[in-house]
């Protein structure tokens, strides 16, 4: 039986939960409860909403309180309001809570994917090298608590005036990565909001009001983490997880998630002049190269040499040599077993998004052009997850991570054969985007870290060329967050996968933080990988010749008859050839049923237990919207089919073949019922072919493919949709200019020649290769 402490009787429960995840506002559940007969047949032990939210904050395990402290910084003749909750109470919070209690990790683990035990795989951070290491820190017998702090900038409210705050928030890394990404879980605790201050306007000089800000954030950091301490957690914490077992925890500071300018700020580096996690130089931020690693305890040493000098310019002097600022009091210096440089991760989201792609997509612009790289953006074909740029990309201001990506999806198919970008430039950007959709694998071996280091050798083997063309300078490369990219695959070694320390979990947080978990979800079950279509068709009945002039399935009877010829059931009936077959059996048939969409659950080839992703391909004809005003264009996408059947790897492009999706249909089964069938028919579809990819192109590294024809006319088949296996987007080759006349509405019917473009998602990318 369910847990349902303090209510005595299941109705007690479940309309008590009834009332807080989906009931009406309180009032109204007060007087639902004050009707008579409700009272009587219930007998509720609360009487009003009230009474419930009693009972629940006084007699059910409550939250972590928070605390308001009222802090002042030297220097600055003002106070400011802290707000906190106790990290260690929350992870306490996190530990009992029994929704997690089948996705804990209670010890560092090593998987591998061979039985020799040489290829080892990094995906969860207890997998990873430095969850060993903390663990040998830890008494016999200890259970290792990962902290993983992360603080958001985000503007969330205003105290007074010119004063605001961001939000710090906490999770563990013993709960499952799969769990703790997403917010609707509520893994990550809510456990400050930072106070900060704007001495714009004042007599301050900029280096002053910086480490103004930084003695602020510092002061304030430290009180909110005191109970992380050596002192506090000698002696390790009593954590009983929901079945009631009780561990000797110890929580130690494993990663700090936080962008570059934050990064900089939490390891009190300088900003733009070194690296938080090396000592490389600002001059060699730009090479493909790292330095000596950055150690806490060397830069505390620093920091106290810098204090003891009799002059700020010297205390100043002292640490600028080793690339530090001078905080006196950093929040991290007496926490349990922390290495602040190590526990700086890799940002995607703003060191590759916001941070080269926005530079590489400058560059492109100024190489290519405005004009032709957005008439490019402009006539991408529709498909199912892509962002269509129907007014280009120049134009769009303050572009966001999110832009950024959808860019990325579309970039490399939009500047094949363009003016102004020749192989170098393909290679460069080919290899960027590589190094990023390698960098989100949810899963790493030895052998994908290789392939990661391979793109960014790449890279910067190929980069010099926007040099060379004039796109930028020699030191437009030499900032931070290029060079953050040397760190990746070290990090994964000793963390995980960069899904386990992602910027872009915390930047929605506070949306979000306050949803009911089960509100927050669609409420359906996931599905299983597979093809799927709605009960009902979209369109009943129809006409062969309509799907010849609607549809564009010019050769539909023809490849029905050729479809129906292979399925019969004996070798002497598949002699009579499509004569006999339109003469008798088709001749009868002249409509069916049409669906104008079809779904695919595509599968995460790296984690089996993640669910599958759905993705949707259109096979529409144009028609009147539903409201009777304006028009629906026709929408015919491109999918991917495999030819071989089971015999087909799951990756690689071998046995694999795209097609133009036209009609979506079933033939009645009484039709099929006299066709004498071995087996009974599905859902088909008539396609058109285009030709099989061989050999990628030597710089883009995506498959040319060309339309297909066959005895002068385009290959059109119709095929089992359980053949199909997803949706795909083609890249146009335009040549030096786009045609103009070309749309993304109609650039699949003119042009002859294409790109199999296999960044539109990580799907894509892991099975076209």
């Amino acid at each position: 039986m369910a847990v349902r402490t303090p209510y005595l009787l299941e109705c007690d429960y479940e309309i008590a939960r009834w009332a807080i995840q989906q009931g009406p506002s309180q009032n109204a559940f007060s007087k639902f409860l004050s009707i008579d007969q409700v009272k009587c047949k219930l007998d509720l032990s609360y009487k009003n909403a009230r009474a419930l939210h009693q009972k629940i904050d006084h007699e059910l395990p409550g939250v972590t309180p928070w605390r308001r402290s009222v802090i002042q910084v030297s220097g600055i003749n003002e106070e400011f309001e802290l707000f906190m909750r106790d990290p260690v109470e929350c992870i306490k919070e996190l530990w009992a809570n029994p929704a997690y209690l089948d996705h804990l990790t209670y010890a560092p683990e090593r998987r591998f994917t061979d039985e020799g035990k040489v290829e080892r795989i990094y995906d969860e951070l207890m997998s990873g090298d430095w969850s060993w290491e903390a663990q040998t820190l830890l008494p016999d017998g200890a259970t290792l608590v990962p902290v993983i702090l992360s603080s958001d900038k985000t503007q969330l409210c205003q105290f007074r005036g010119d004063k605001t705050a961001y939000p710090v928030y906490l999770t563990i890394g013993n709960i499952s990565k799969s769990i703790r990404r997403k917010p609707s879980f509520h893994t990550q605790k809510l456990i400050g909001y930072l106070p900060t201050v704007s001495l714009d306007g004042t007599d301050i000089s900029v280096d002053s009001a910086c480490l103004t800000r930084a003695q602020l954030f510092h002061y304030a950091m430290r009180m909110v983490t005191s109970s992380l301490r050596t002192g506090p957690l000698a002696n390790g914490i009593e954590l009983t997880s929901g079945d009631g077992a009780v561990r000797l925890g110890f929580p130690v500071l494993a990663a700090y998630v936080a962008d570059y300018p934050e990064q900089a700020l939490v390891t009190c580096t300088r900003y733009a002049q070194t690296c938080p996690k090396c000592f490389v130089t600002k001059d060699e931020l730009g090479n493909h190269v790292t330095r000596d690693p950055r150690y806490q305890k060397e830069s505390i040493r620093t920091i106290r040499h810098a204090s003891q000098q009799s002059t700020r310019v010297r205390a100043d002097a002292a640490v600028r040599d080793h690339g530090l600022n001078l905080i006196l009091d950093p929040f991290w210096i007496e926490l349990l077993h922390c290495n602040i440089h190590d526990a700086i991760t890799p940002d995607i989201l703003h060191q590759i998004y916001q941070g080269l792609v926005r530079h590489l997509c400058g560059w492109i612009s100024t190489l290519i052009g405005d004009a032709e790289l957005d008439a490019r953006f402009k006539r991408m074909p529709r498909a199912h997850g892509v962002r269509l740029f129907s007014h280009g990309i120049s134009g769009l201001t303050q572009v966001s991570g999110p832009e950024h990506r959808e860019i990325c999806k579309q970039l490399l198919g939009c500047i094949v054969d363009a003016p102004g970008a020749p192989a170098g430039v393909i290679r460069a950007t080919r290899s960027l985007l590589d190094f990023l959709e390698i960098a989100q694998y949810q899963s790493h071996t030895e052998a994908t870290l290789g392939y990661l280091a391979d793109a960014l050798d790449e890279f910067h083997a190929n980069k010099d060329v926007f040099i060379n063309l004039g796109a930028c300078n020699s030191e437009d490369f030499n900032f931070a967050k290029l060079h953050s990219l040397e760190h990746y695959a070290n990090s994964i070694r000793r963390f995980g996968t960069t899904d386990n320390y992602n910027t872009e979990a915390t930047e929605r947080l506070h949306i979000d933080y306050a949803k009911d978990a089960y509100r927050a979800t669609n409420k359906k079950e996931p599905l299983p990988p597979g093809v799927y279509l709605a009960k009902n068709p979209s369109a009943c009945a129809v006409p062969f010749q309509v799907l010849e002039d609607q549809f564009g399935a010019t050769h539909f009877k023809d490849a029905l008859g050729e479809f129906i010829v292979n399925q019969l059931q004996s070798t002497s009936q598949r002699r009579r050839g499509n004569r006999n077959l339109n003469a008798n059996i088709l001749r009868d048939l002249e409509e069916v049923d049409v669906w104008y969409r079809i779904k695919f659950a595509v599968p995460n080839l790296q984690v089996d237990t993640e669910f599958a992703t759905l993705c949707t391909a259109h096979a529409e004809p144009k028609r009147l919207k539903t409201s009777g005003i304006g028009e629906l264009v026709a929408r015919f996408d491109t999918v991917l089919i495999n030819e071989l059947g089971c015999e087909s790897e799951e990756t690689g492009i071998d046995g694999k073949r795209v097609a133009r999706l036209k009609v979506i249909f079933r033939i009645p089964d009484e039709y099929v019922t006299k066709m004498s069938l071995t087996r009974q028919l599905g859902h088909l579809a008539y396609v058109e072919w285009f030709s099989r990819p061989r050999n990628k192109d030597s710089n883009s590294g995506m498959y040319p493919i060309s339309r297909s024809y066959r005895n002068g006319m385009q290959d059109a088949s119709v095929i089992e949709v359980d053949s199909m296996l997803r949706t795909c987007q083609l890249a146009p080759r335009f040549g030096r200019r786009a045609n103009r006349a070309w749309t993304l509405n109609n650039v699949i019917d003119r042009c002859e020649h294409f790109l199999i473009n296999n960044f539109i998602d990580h799907h894509t990318y892991q099975s076209i290769w």
